[in-house]
């Protein structure tokens, strides 16, 4: 009996053993399948952009091993894989296929699902898809529901996702400006590589429609970097396609090939890439431009092979237009008009689709301000709007394919007069280019047409003058596309009153152009200042009158192309001076090639080590030691030798490479600061910030982090003009700057437009009193005022107070007496190179006072 006991609790204990046994290897099995399916999502992810075949893969992968996970966490599981399958089938372009499997992922999670991070990467996928279907309604009430779910739970990075795909809306919509704006608020929500990449590819995009060609190689160039870190030669590829594209458009054709050269070294043309064939369709149309027709069908012919006009999607419209375009100047008529067709067919998908997306924006308001990102009433677009955005030759192609429809038409009708057809549309081509559409004027094209026509008749290229709406943007918000368009179609009739008749030419929105009917500058101008005049009565259209404001340029060069780009930059002038007439100053400006060539070779400066830093140290009078010193960029060019800082500063800021000049600065300076720190020399450093960049959200979110990262004291100084354009942005970037360490010092006081309302909201540390005042304090009971008042408001505002430009010792000893904190000029110390620097500061560790040291 007792042995049977014992018997049966032994089984019963074995069996508990078993079971416990098999559920603990249950469970490790259970742990070993969710750690094998979060590492293949997490690689799934990883490969998304660089390479969606292989994330395909790998999210299939997934999905079976999902299948494999307890009930629990199953569905989520699924969803997560259906999710990643839909985001890699929509980057390889198999939108379609990935629609019905989004769903699917949504549907997994349940009718009303949590607000999860997953399930606002659903939304934001599936609104994706919907975009690129043309659903831009759907497409914008997804973005809306995920961007919803991420505020509430904090994620910032795809909080970023949801502006670029918010941004992605107006660009479809062909709303650059506010795409612009979009893409840099997702690059200030979040620093990410991959979305870096995307927002800055897809912004210098947008900047280049609106031709803004300085700030769009900005980003390009940032956006290869970043392909570059994430070693992605297909990536960095297609944005230099995208690079030399907007050097295409800019005229700028030898950078154009440098580029696209440059996007053949990265992938192999071996077929197995198919966005090589649009690297060929721009050589093309670089062969093209420079009128060397049999390379550019050669290269056309690459482009095209294997392809079917009929059924092409939205990526071939330009290599259509460009096709078309080629095919008609070398008379291969038939070839032409098929590309026509094609061109045509995709000019009237992207009207349609830009109208859907303008439609999707209706009443949908979304503030930054109160980060609720509402966006703003847009109104809707028509074709014509669209034709309207560019005067670049892409946009020039789409007048071209609508202009010749109907020539195109009746020339099939008609194809056994072929001869008379071919001449007949090559009219209608001339006419469409040289003839803007929306309003019937004369365009650039035909306005460098009249101008080479007189250099042939006369030998020398007149002089050109141009008229800008001042508040253009503000009128075509106001008045809507077409009565804007009515607006300027007035505005060139009372121009053309003016000058007895001639032709006013339409070379941008708002901006018109004609040849100068005299040669003379000085009469030009008078004749200028009476047209502006004219303007002091309104303009009427549609029984309204229009208050319109206008600023002139005046150019003349005996080169058409010159002489065009020179209007541009006069009339830039007279904007930026805020003055009414303007005459293009070569002495101002130079040779514009000559100055994007130094633009280029200064930033190649900065790691060839042609560009160095040279620091002028400040003395503290309280203590009689030099604690600080301020970086000045020093550049000696191979060739050139030494280029001064008035050189090439000013034309790093009119073409937006101030901001990784600055960048490379602040490296070097937190570079060397570390430095003599190690050598045993505390030293504070200042860097100049250009106004320019105090309200940019790019830069100042990367410098935040070098900014906290100084081992001693950093101080940026600013002009007080840097928060005039933009003040709220700009404080608040002080503000930033400030809160991560950095003093702030208002550089060139008094010499700008000095507010004492801006000197007391901008958070700052100290004044700099320029030079100019410095100079008149040894001889000028004034000037010594002047100062003195200068140290007192800065001491009442709790600032210290730096004097620059000290020359002479009568300047040092008053400067003494008024109170000034710190001292700074050549009577003290030149700017020294480092390792000079380092041994005078050893050598002059403080300045008694009775002696003054200079080096």
């Amino acid at each position: 009996m007792i042995n049977r006991k014992l018997t049966y609790w032994l089984v019963v204990c074995l069996s508990w053993l078993w079971l416990a046994l098999g559920a603990a290897a249950g469970y490790a099995q259970d742990e070993r399948e969710a750690e094998t399916f979060a590492g293949t999502v997490s690689a799934a992810q990883s490969s998304m952009m660089a390479d969606p075949n292989a994330a395909l893969q790998l999210s299939q992968r997934a999905g079976q091993l999902a299948a494999q996970l307890p009930a629990p966490d199953r569905d989520i599981a699924h969803a997560t894989a259906w999710w990643l399958q839909s985001e890699a089938l929509t980057r390889l372009g198999r939108s379609e296929e990935a629609y019905p499997v989004a769903l699917r992922a949504l549907e997994q999670l349940g009718e009303n699902p949590a607000p999860a991070k997953l399930t606002g990467d659903i939304y934001t996928s599936l609104g994706r898809i919907e975009k690129v279907l043309g659903q831009h309604g759907s497409a914008l009430e997804r973005y809306q529901q995920a961007y919803e779910i991420y505020r509430g739970i904090d994620e910032r990075r795809s909080e970023s996702i949801a502006l670029q795909s918010m941004a992605s809306i107006y660009t479809d919509a062909q709303q650059y400006d506010r795409a612009v704006e979009y893409f840099e608020n997702a690059l200030a929500r979040y620093q990410d590589p991959s979305l870096d990449l995307a927002a800055h590819n897809n912004m210098a995009n947008a900047l280049t429609q609106l031709e803004a060609f300085e700030r769009a190689a900005v980003s390009f160039t940032r956006a290869r970097e970043l392909a570059r870190e994430m070693e992605s030669p297909i990536l960095e590829a297609r944005i230099l396609n995208n690079l030399a594209n907007m050097y295409i458009l800019a005229g700028r054709y030898d950078e154009a090939e440098a580029a696209i050269d440059e996007a053949f070294v990265r992938v192999a043309d071996d077929g197995t890439f198919e966005w090589v064939r649009f690297f060929w369709g721009v050589r093309a149309q670089i062969a093209h431009a420079r009128g060397e027709s049999r390379d550019a069908l050669r290269f056309l012919a690459v482009a095209l092979e294997g392809v079917d006009s009929r059924e092409t999607n939205q990526t071939f419209m330009e290599l259509h237009g460009s096709a078309a375009e080629i095919y008609a100047e070398n008379g291969e008529w038939d070839s032409a008009y098929e590309h026509l067709r094609a061109f045509k067919r995709l000019t009237d998908e992207r009207a349609d689709f830009a109208s859907s997306a303008n439609a999707a924006l209706m009443g949908a308001q979304f503030d930054f301000a109160e980060q609720e990102l509402e966006i703003q009433q847009l109104r809707s677009a028509s074709l014509e709007q669209a034709l309207q955005l560019s005067r670049s030759r892409q946009r020039q192609n789409t007048i071209v394919a609508i202009g010749v429809g109907a020539a195109l038409l009746g020339a099939i009708i008609f194809f056994v007069m072929q001869g008379r057809a071919a001449r007949a549309r090559a009219r209608y081509l001339s006419e469409a280019l040289y003839r803007d559409a929306a309003t019937g004027l004369p365009t650039c094209a035909a306005l460098a047409q009249a101008l080479r026509a007189a250099l042939t008749e006369q030998g020398q290229v007149p002089a050109v003058m141009a008229f800008q709406i001042t508040r253009r943007r503000q009128l075509e918000g106001a008045l809507g596309y077409n009565a804007f368009a009515k607006l300027e179609i007035a505005t060139a009739r009372r121009l053309g009153r003016c000058f007895k008749g001639a032709k006013v030419h339409r070379l941008s929105s708002g901006l018109f152009g004609l040849v100068a009917p005299t040669n003379d500058l000085d009469a030009c101008r008078g004749l200028m200042a009476g047209v502006l005049r004219m303007f002091d009565s309104p303009v009427k259209i549609e029984n309204a009158s229009i208050d319109v404001s206008l600023v002139a340029g005046l150019a003349h060069d005996n080169d058409v192309d010159q002489s065009l780009q020179q209007l541009n930059l006069a009339i830039d002038r007279a904007r930026r001076e805020a003055s009414s007439i303007a005459v293009f100053d070569a002495s101002e400006y130079g040779d514009p090639a000559a100055n994007l060539t130094l633009m280029s070779e200064m930033l190649e400066a900065t790691e060839r080590g042609e560009m160095r830093l040279h620091y002028q140290p400040q003395f503290n009078i309280r203590t009689g030691r030099f604690e600080c010193v301020e970086a000045l960029c020093r550049w000696q060019h191979p060739e050139r030798g030494f280029i001064p800082p008035d050189q090439f500063i000013a034309k790093a800021e009119e073409t937006g490479h101030i901001k990784a000049l600055t960048e490379w600065c602040l490296r070097r300076v937190l570079d060397d600061q570390r430095r003599l720190l190690a050598a045993g020399i505390p030293l504070g450093f200042a860097v100049n910030i250009s106004a320019t960049l105090v309200g940019d959200r790019d830069f100042a979110r990367r410098v935040q982090p070098m900014i906290a990262s100084a081992c001693g004291p950093l101080t940026l100084e600013i002009t007080e003009t840097a928060v005039l354009s933009s003040p709220d942005l700009a404080l608040e970037h002080l503000a930033m700057w400030r809160e991560s360490g950095a003093r702030i010092s208002i550089d060139d006081y008094g010499t700008g437009q000095s507010s004492l309302a801006y000197l007391q909201r901008i958070p700052s540390d100290e004044l700099k009193l320029d030079r100019q005042f410095v100079a008149d304090v040894g001889g000028s009971s004034r000037g010594r005022l002047l100062v003195k008042s200068t140290v007192d408001l800065a001491h009442n505002l709790g600032l210290e107070l730096v004097a620059e430009g000290v020359e002479t010792e009568t300047e040092l000893a008053t400067l003494k007496l008024l109170g000034c904190d710190y001292l700074q000029g050549f009577y003290l110390s030149k700017p020294l190179p480092l390792d000079t620097l380092e041994s005078f500061l050893i050598g002059y560790q403080d300045m008694p006072d009775n002696e003054t040291r200079q080096a």
